[in-house]
């Protein structure tokens, strides 16, 4: 006869518990996996989650030159045109605002380019990169773009938008971000003191010599005060932070003509 032999129930707890504990243990997900596809867009205070699940995707090997075959998206889409909305001359025609901020990408161990001192991305160059789903790297094509490679940051996490004004000179461009500048108090034509960048300031971080040149101011949907401005009249000119427009303290150039709100460019001449 045979005898039933019975495990001890403390035997067979412990088989289940090492039963599900490897269940679980394989079923881990972690950084770069799909519960982990989001990032953070921050501008003006405010951050938004997005899920990379919720943009369109494609396969990367629908490109000239693509590293892997895993799905990406463009990362234009991260910055609708519900976070930055559209712009409205006076006329009613609308135009894309994105163009007047700069974009920061910053990887989970709070790498960025900037901080190997590369310029922050533009919006033109955020039409030609693209982030894997599957790890949150982002590309940016050397046979579109002639990025350094500090560009292509890992695991990206947050990207910071932040308004810029681009300046354009003879000898030299470039832009600078309006909030690495020390502010002024000065009257925003409304008898009321407001926080304001010189742009004066701005300039001199791509001009050397600035006071031998002229100056002008052009918006996004490409409108110009009417005249140049020599270095002692644009020196009196300001960024005002909260209005989001210019303003001058020169008594000459005070009237409506001067003041730009959608300012992208400060074309510098001869």
């Amino acid at each position: 006869m045979f005898t039933k032999r019975l495990f001890p129930a403390f035997l067979i707890l412990s088989l289940l518990t090492l039963f599900l504990g490897c269940s679980k243990e394989n079923n881990v997900t972690g950084p770069g996996t799909e519960t982990d596809s989001y990032v953070y867009v921050h501008l003006a205070g405010d951050s938004t989650k997005i899920e990379l699940d919720d943009l369109p995707s494609f396969d990367v090997t629908s490109l000239a030159k693509a590293w892997n075959e895993n799905d990406a998206v463009w990362l234009k889409d991260f910055i609708s045109a519900t976070l930055i909305p559209e712009v409205e001359d006076k006329d009613g025609t609308l135009f894309n605002a994105r163009p007047l901020y700069a974009y920061r990408f910053v990887g989970e161990d709070g790498f960025y380019a900037a901080s190997k001192g590369y310029p922050d991305n533009t919006w033109d160059q955020l039409d030609e990169g693209y982030m894997y789903t599957d790890t949150r790297n982002i590309v940016f094509p050397d046979d579109l773009l002639d990025l350094a490679g500090a560009y292509n940051v890992k695991k990206v996490r947050h990207i910071y938008a932040n308004r810029k004004i681009d300046i354009t000179s003879p000898d030299s461009s470039g832009f600078a971000l309006v909030n690495d500048f020390q502010p002024q108090m000065v009257d925003n034509g409304d008898g009321v003191l407001e926080a304001a960048v010189p742009l004066m300031d701005i300039v001199e971080t791509i001009v050397a010599s600035p006071a031998n040149y002229n100056y002008r101011l052009e918006a996004v949907d490409g409108y110009q005060p009417p005249d140049n401005l020599n270095w002692t009249q644009f020196r009196t000119g300001y960024w005002l932070l909260e209005s989001a427009k210019t303003i001058f303290t020169d008594p000459n150039f005070a009237t409506g003509k001067y003041k730009v709100k959608y300012l992208r460019t400060i074309l510098v001449n001869q």
